[in-house]
Order: C-alpha cells, then sequence, then structure tokens
C-alpha cells in the first residue's frame, strides 16, 4: 500500500512519527499539561460545505507516541463529536501528565479543535484549534466545538475592514456576516444576520440559559457565514460577573487529505 506521512505540528517537543493511509492529513496541537481536575476534549465539525462525509481519528499520546486513548467517528457533513480524556485514563501516576492531542482526517473537509476544561465548573481554560492566519474572509468559518457554563457569555466579533474589497465604484464592500451559535447535531441557539459598513465591528453574544438546557455545561459551535465583504472575524468567552475575557480563538482552518 502507498503511504505517506502528512504532519502540521505546532509546538510539539517529540514529534510522533507514524504512517497515515496516502491523502489523509494529521494535524498536532501541541505538548499540553493535564492534571487530575481537568478534561482535555478532541473535537471536529464537519463542514456543511465538505463534498463527503468526513472521517475523523481523534488520538491523544504522550511524548514518545504511546497512544492513550482513541476512537475514530465518520462525521456527516453539518455535524460534529468529540473524545474526552482524564488523566486517570492515562496510566500516569503523576500529578500532571503530558499529552499531545491529534486529529486525522481521512476524508470531508473538518475544523479541529482542543480544550482544556475544570472537572468541577466545567469552565473551559484552554481552547486551540488548527487555524490560518489571520485575515479577512468570507464564506463559512468554525471556530470548533467550546463548552460554555452558566458563569460565561460567548461572543462572536466581526469587524468590517475599510481596505476590504472593492467594488467598481473604488469604495470599500460592506460585510454581511451571520452570527451562529448551534450545537454538534447542527441545531441553532441564537443567530443573527448584520451588515457592517467599512471599518464597523458587530457581535452577538450567548449565555447558556439561552440554549434552553440545563447541563452545568453545554457544547456549542460558534460560526460565521459571510456572504459578501471580507470581515475579520474572532471568538471570546467572557466572564459574565468581571466582563474579564477568558480565552480567545480566531477561526479554524478546513483539516483536509
Amino acid at each position: 500500500m502507498n503511504m505517506r506521512l502528512v504532519r502540521i505540528c505546532v509546538g510539539i517537543s517529540i514529534g510522533l512519527i507514524a504512517t497515515i493511509p496516502a491523502g489523509a492529513a494529521e494535524v498536532h496541537f501541541g505538548t499540553l499539561g493535564i492534571t487530575a481536575i481537568e478534561t482535555a476534549r478532541l473535537s471536529a465539525f464537519c463542514s456543511d460545505e465538505s463534498p463527503s462525509p468526513c472521517e475523523v481519528t481523534f488520538i491523544f499520546h504522550d511524548l514518545a507516541g504511546r497512544i492513550f486513548k482513541q476512537a475514530t467517528m465518520t462525521l456527516l457533513p453539518g455535524r460534529g463529536d468529540s473524545l474526552d480524556l482524564r488523566l486517570a485514563e492515562t496510566g500516569l501516576p503523576a500529578r500532571r501528565g503530558e499529552i499531545v492531542p491529534c486529529v486525522k482526517v481521512a476524508s470531508g473537509a473538518a475544523f479541529g479543535n482542543v480544550q482544556m476544561f475544570d472537572n468541577f465548573i466545567q469552565r473551559t481554560r484552554v481552547v486551540t484549534n488548527y487555524a490560518d492566519r489571520l485575515q479577512a474572509r468570507t464564506g463559512e468559518l468554525h471556530v470548533g466545538s467550546v463548552g460554555i457554563t452558566p458563569f460565561d457569555t460567548a461572543r462572536l466579533n466581526a469587524f468590517c475592514p475599510a481596505d476590504a474589497t472593492r467594488t467598481d465604484g473604488g469604495s470599500a464592500e460592506p460585510c454581511e456576516v451571520t452570527f451562529i451559535f448551534h450545537d454538534n447535531a447542527g441545531r441553532i441557539f441564537k443567530q443573527a444576520t448584520m451588515t457592517l459598513p467599512p471599518g464597523k465591528a458587530g457581535f452577538l453574544d450567548l449565555r447558556l440559559s439561552e440554549t434552553g438546557l440545563t447541563a452545568r455545561r453545554v457544547e456549542i459551535e460558534p460560526c460565521f457565514r459571510v456572504g459578501r465583504g471580507g470581515a475579520i472575524t474572532n471568538f471570546e468567552m467572557i466572564d459574565s460577573l468581571t466582563g474579564l475575557t477568558l480565552l480567545l480563538a480566531n477561526p479554524a482552518a478546513p483539516i483536509t487529505p
């Protein structure tokens, strides 16, 4: 069988050496520490624009390549799923273990990310995704799966730069942006469409109570659809009591074979 290695790594101390089927893409999110009071979650969302279902393999391994946990899932376009890891599942006796989260995509176009969240209050502390450089974009833009608790406010931001794509008249084009919060099954919690003039910004907030769910933590998929113009977008998680920004994430780039 023809095999080749496709690797995209971010800040890995010791790389995983493996062969994967030709045409598959392997994305690492770097080395992370996990303790007994938190959960690591790998997530993937199959783009609505994916030409086929997404075959995704979630893998947690150590610095030497030893696999702690893995699972392969087939996600339909517009659907997502995840795999969790606790420190107890690694078999490591230390108070803190080093893990390397990894996603392999064998077909389709998926957005992938990793979260670290507190086991007690369920609040997401770290989120990072496979992302391209920050730039003005059109089309469907995803951040990846993020957990929200009763203490949080999720915010989608968009800015329409004054030097965006210009019309024949020479003036900057307004940006038409739809802000969407949905779950992994595609059910929409909240959305709004705004036309942003060049040089102006807009945002949409979501609180847990607006999802209609009573769980202590709910997974949401924040995303944008930019119909015209080129918008610069990002996602914030805000402490609802203090107003402090807890995390900031840029749109993910789709992972394709």
